[in-house]
């Protein structure tokens, strides 16, 4: 199991990055969640975990970028978030969804891109908003779209998230089943109507993580199974949910 041995709280990205370099250590912004596992070889033995502390770095604003884009820090909370009028109507209504109203206040845009929720609406909403994110490393910044970070989460190694810019622009949906209102959703779809009328689709439920999803492929998804619903269920769901939220973007 995991302990804490040391709390650090750096209060520039390069002071955080050497902090990060240290053994067992762990970034949090809210601190709502601390991902740690045993040790394979001890599984019993306590593994100290070295948590680094990312709410004095400045990067905790809400700020417009160039043309449609807004940039969101990635220490913003999702309380935050979710009262921006700035903020698109489903990123904000995604962010209300993520967390009870108790952990709003704590949990961040950066954390919730770094867990990488399978059910997430906000990162579904995120993806259809084209959203991408930027990284501070020993090797520099680094920006990539947020499909390719979810797609492959090693990047994350040694690197800092420090912001999540979204385009703001077009008209959005969203479907969901849940079990119920209050659930998180078996599958979700959120479907994008661009300014330039191009469509997007991302589906949760359907894979390791929120995906992008071609509207003529929904129906190729392996959707894995749980005790909520069988891969056959959620493939039949995404269906049903992409084109209902599809047909809503006009």
């Amino acid at each position: 199991m995991a302990t804490v041995s040391e709390y650090l709280r750096p209060a520039t990205l390069d002071d955080a990055l050497a902090c990060l370099d240290r053994p067992g250590a762990v970034a949090v912004g809210g601190g709502t969640k601390v991902n740690a596992a045993a040790s394979a070889a001890s599984p019993a033995s306590f593994q100290p975990v070295v948590i680094v502390d990312l709410q004095a770095l400045p990067i905790d604003g809400i700020e417009a970028g160039e043309a449609d884009w807004l940039v969101i820090g990635a220490t913003v909370t999702l309380q935050r978030i979710a009262d921006e009028t700035r903020v698109p109507a489903a990123i904000r209504e995604a962010a209300r969804r993520e967390q009870p109203s108790t952990l709003r206040g704590l949990a961040t845009m950066g954390g919730c891109v770094a867990t990488a929720d399978p059910e997430s609406e906000l990162l579904a909403s995120l993806l259809v908003h084209e959203a991408r994110v930027s990284l501070a490393g020993r090797d520099g910044e680094l920006s990539l779209p947020l499909a390719a970070l979810l797609a492959d989460r090693s990047l994350l190694a040694g690197r800092i998230i420090t912001a999540v810019a979204v385009e703001t622009g077009g008209v959005s949906s969203v479907a969901r089943t849940a079990r119920t209102r209050a659930d998180r959703p078996i599958v979700a779809a959120v479907a994008r109507r661009t300014a330039d009328g191009r469509r997007l689709l991302a589906m949760t439920g359907v894979a390791a993580t929120p995906v992008l999803v071609d509207a003529a492929a929904v129906g190729d998804l392996d959707p894995p199974g749980d005790f909520r619903g069988s891969g056959e269920y959620r493939r039949a769901l995404a269906a049903v949910l992409a084109s209902r939220a599809l047909e809503e973007t006009g």
